[in-house]
């Protein structure tokens, strides 16, 4: 076999190259393969919160945590029975991401910050209101050199930290937020430094290259290569041509989610799949391969789903997480006008994704963003955008908007008084809105009262916008056990086969423990499939 490598390593996102970077520092020649022109993955695009419980940084600014309070916490708070399956998985990642992040900090530019930020059930055994989220500090574009222009573009600002988008001012006041930040953010468009999920790739990426990694782009993978039920290979097409490339070590799956494949997505996510927030590259290229050499698929109906606010990439339409919806003078409802979720809680995207049981479709969608003349005067610059055909509506009375978006009138006059009574007393009786650790953390009008997320929804006019249900990556794929190795439905081992990131069975889920219950698992996943593959 010609192209000669120990390991080769699939897909260039979080995953991918701590693979990448573990896999060479143990010993490895290591090649990457990357089915776009650019790298980065998903990881580029992403707001760059990564859930590192234990790690040493915040350590140093004295916040205790310990391995069982964080695995307390992760079964306290996963589906019910996800132990009988995860719990080996779960000691895995408690155990290993604390190494990840002092490995990263070794083997590139890459430094970590804990975030200002708790666990989204902090209140729940084991949960923290600080110290488990980290993310990447800012990088220059210009320390990659000649791959500077080869990292993916994001559709948002790339000058704003992730603590400075979640920033309470943010949303709710941005000339106080602009005066306290303005400085920098020209200090970092004058020498082009990338924050959040593009930091982080920049500074994977760099260290791969520093470390001499071989790197492919335009490369898809095709097929996996066995002999003697051992993973040996893999066929690239590269050039016009498909070659064949020896893994002597084995293949490192990392190539992402499937959900831009209209087959698998019909298959596993039926209805609706509106404004894919991920590169369309991801189209399940990895669960494929694995499938077809014998690996057992498994949560395949898991996703990390939010609302989004429509954008153009790279030509197409597509989503960009919103964070509007949790202002005061705002509120999410169903076709029924109803309300049916803490809009403020981080993991809505749940309530997205519950189905139907009598017609197994969107038990809660089509659903609307609805908002007054309070919430345009107040937070006129988190407006929904007009540009968009069907994105907008609006009207002088709640029963005529009701007419405009097909939702029941009565129920949206009835629930829009509710809410604001509600509002009023600054106690949300049906969901909560505000009343969590979570809640009160961020994202709300620290000057507005009595309950920052809460507002009045009485002042015409009064506007509407359709709540997508956007993918921004799907999770599931292979089944791993604890080395990452992936496995057959007799629970044996595939030689030479392991998988990290969205590509494998994730277990997590749909449900995030953490802001950053992707890229954790992801990063965490990645090296200990370098660290195996390398042995």
């Amino acid at each position: 076999m010609s192209n000669e490598y120990e390991v080769v390593v699939v897909g260039t996102g979080a995953a991918g190259l701590s693979a990448a970077l573990a896999a060479k520092a143990n010993g490895a020649k290591v090649l990457v393969i990357e089915k776009a022109d650019v790298v980065g993955g998903t990881t580029a695009m992403s707001g760059g919160c990564i859930w590192a419980p234990r790690n040493y940084r915040a350590q140093q600014l004295g916040i205790e945590d310990s391995r069982e309070a964080v695995l307390d916490y992760i079964r306290a708070v996963s589906p019910d029975g996800w132990h009988n399956t995860e719990e080996a998985l779960w000691a895995t990642f408690v155990d290993y991401v604390p190494e990840v992040i002092a490995f990263l900090e070794k083997h590139s530019p890459l430094r970590f910050t804990p975030n200002n930020e708790p666990d989204p059930y902090a209140e729940e055994i084991g949960g923290l209101e600080r110290g488990r989220n980290v993310t990447a500090d800012p990088l220059p574009i210009g320390i990659l050199g000649e791959w500077r222009d080869r990292v993916r573009k994001v559709t948002f600002n790339v000058w704003l930290t992730y603590d400075e988008v979640v920033d309470t001012f943010f949303f709710a006041n941005p000339k106080k937020w602009a005066l306290r930040y303005a400085p920098r953010l020209l200090w970092r468009t004058f020498r082009n430094i990338r924050t959040r999920g593009n930091a982080l790739s920049v500074g994977l990426l760099k260290g791969c290259l520093d470390a001499r990694i071989e790197i492919w782009t335009e490369a898809p993978a095709a097929r996996l290569v066995t002999a003697d039920d051992k993973v040996i290979g893999i066929e690239v097409d590269r050039n016009g041509e498909r070659i064949t490339v020896s893994a002597t070590n084995g293949v490192i799956l990392a190539s992402g989610g499937f959900e831009w494949d209209p087959e698998m997505m019909a298959k596993y996510f039926p209805g609706p799949v509106e404004w894919t927030a991920s590169p369309s590259t991801n189209t399940g290229d990895g669960q494929r391969m694995a499938e077809e050499v014998g690996a057992q698929l498994d949560r395949m109906d898991q996703a990390l789903v939010m609302g989004t606010t429509p954008v153009i990439y790279e030509g197409q339409l597509q989503g960009q997480p919103a964070a509007d919806y949790f202002l005061p003078h705002s509120m999410i409802v169903n076709r029924h006008g109803k309300r049916f979720v803490n809009e403020k809680q981080m993991n809505v995207g749940l309530a997205f994704a519950e189905r139907d049981p009598e017609t197994d479709g969107p038990l809660h969608l089509p659903a609307w963003r609805i908002y007054d003349s309070q919430f345009a005067s107040k937070y006129p610059h988190a407006m929904p955008s007009k540009s968009f055909i069907g994105n907008f509506f609006t009207a002088e009375t709640l029963m005529d908007l009701a007419a405009q978006i097909n939702v029941d009138p009565s129920g949206l006059e009835e629930t829009a008084k509710r809410f604001s009574v509600f509002a009023k007393a600054g106690v949300d009786e049906d969901f909560g809105r505000g009343s969590h650790i979570w809640d009160l953390n961020r994202g709300g009008d620290p000057d507005h009262g009595p309950n920052p997320t809460l507002g009045t929804i009485d002042k015409p006019p009064f506007y509407a916008m359709p709540f997508k249900a956007s993918f921004l990556g799907t999770k599931g794929g292979p089944r791993t056990n604890e080395m990452a190795q992936v496995l057959r439905a007799d629970g044996s081992i595939i030689e030479g086969l392991y998988a990290a990131g969205n590509v494998m069975a994730n277990c997590f889920g749909s449900k995030g423990v953490g802001a950053g219950t992707t890229l954790g698992p992801c990063l965490t996943w990645g090296y200990v499939a370098g660290v195996n593959a390398a042995a």
